[in-house]
């Protein structure tokens, strides 16, 4: 027969094991919390690429001069199976004329994802959060959110930093885009040939202008003042919401974002002035990630075409990080991703050949894409 202080004992005992089991379970729900922290702060929004990233990161939550773009659940389709042409370089890990930085083995700390919208880049962030973020921080960002023009700053871009860029081939990407135009407000529901001649850019609304005024008022009109750290001049809208609830005409008021417009001028100019098209913008886009490699706390930049991973898959890419970093996989969670073979839709031919002629091709040779043929010599061909 057990004695009252045996009794206490094994009491005891349980009621630590049970406290212990307790903390597991919650630890192990915090791990598996939407791969997003957001703290909204005065309107503004700060969003944390992760969880696991806020111990590698000084980022002030409190603070929305480091912030970042807070996605909406539309920010990015999942990108389909449409497939116009093959880029001719296998367009995996340096293809194409830019420079592929690689940084020595074991050095890299932090890894930053850069992608247009509708380029592949949700699906990469997923299959290297589950891959390394247990290990190092894996983000969405370098200065600024991952589909925006990117600028230098050490105080924001972690050192030891390995970006790397996606893209898509410009006919697939300018077609996506024109379907799912994520925060593109005068861009919704067009015809082709609008879409890719329209200027990117839009009227200043509601509290946009309001904005300037009351910082004009502080002296602050020339500072980053804007959404995603822009100047004024270099962003339409301003503010992330500009509009009061109810001023997009219902039922379509969060359709892609559209309450929510981001259009960005020409990268560097003190004028602020729009482009004249997308194509245009989406040319100085590749120019700008591409320069981030040469920022000061980036020591690895690369750039992989999204349809050259469907094909080979992704053991090489998830292979060079764990030489880049010193880190191995989560094996548990790290699932690679085989060749992919995706059936292919037609297209306009006449939207086909447009972009053939009006596509910048020195800027797509930097990421491996080459001007194809037009289709009245394929067939000749």
């Amino acid at each position: 027969m057990l004695s009252w202080s045996s009794i206490i004992i094994l009491c005891t005992g349980f009621a630590i094991l049970s406290l212990h089991k307790t903390r597991y379970i919650n630890n192990d729900n915090e791990n598996n919390i939407e791969d997003s922290l957001v703290l909204r702060r005065s309107q503004s929004i700060v969003e944390y690429d992760h969880p696991s990233q806020l111990p590698w990161t000084d980022v002030d939550p409190s603070s929305t001069s480091r912030g970042r773009h807070r996605p909406s659940s539309e920010d990015e389709e999942d990108v389909d199976d449409i497939h116009y042409y093959d880029a001719p370089s296998d367009g995996v890990g340096g293809g194409g004329m830019a420079v592929f930085i690689q940084p020595r083995d074991g050095t890299i700390r932090s890894i930053s994802l850069l992608g247009e919208r509708n380029s592949g880049t949700r699906w990469i962030f997923g299959h290297l959060s589950e891959c390394f973020n247990h290990t190092i921080p894996v983000r969405r960002s370098l200065s600024r959110y991952k589909h925006w023009f990117q600028y230098d700053d050490p105080n924001i871009i972690p050192e030891n930093t390995l970006t790397i860029a996606m893209f898509r081939n410009p006919i697939d990407w300018t077609w996506a885009m024109k379907e799912v135009p994520h925060h593109a407000t005068m861009h919704l529901d067009l015809n082709w040939t609008e879409f890719v001649s329209r200027t990117w850019n839009m009227d200043r609304v509601c509290n946009d202008l309001l904005w300037l005024e009351r910082q004009t008022n502080a002296n602050n009109a020339t500072g980053r003042i804007c959404q995603e750290n822009f100047h004024y001049h270099e962003v339409v809208s301003c503010l992330v919401r500009p509009c009061p609830d109810g001023y997009w005409a219902t039922p379509y008021r969060h359709r892609y974002s559209r309450h929510q417009p981001f259009y960005e001028m020409r990268v560097n100019d003190p004028e602020g002035r729009p482009y004249d098209n997308i194509l245009e913008m989406r040319a100085d886009k590749i120019r700008n990630f591409v320069e981030t490699g040469n920022y000061e706390n980036v020591d690895g930049f690369w750039h992989y075409q999204y349809e050259a991973l469907l094909r080979t898959g992704t053991g090489d890419l998830i292979e060079r990080i764990e030489r880049a970093t010193g880190r191995t996989r989560n094996y548990d969670k790290c699932k690679i991703y085989g060749p992919q073979n995706r059936r292919t839709r037609p297209v306009d031919p006449d939207f086909y050949d447009y972009m053939i002629e009006h596509v910048d091709w020195d800027a797509e040779a930097l990421i491996g894409y080459e001007k194809p043929r037009p289709r009245s010599l394929e067939h000749e061909g």
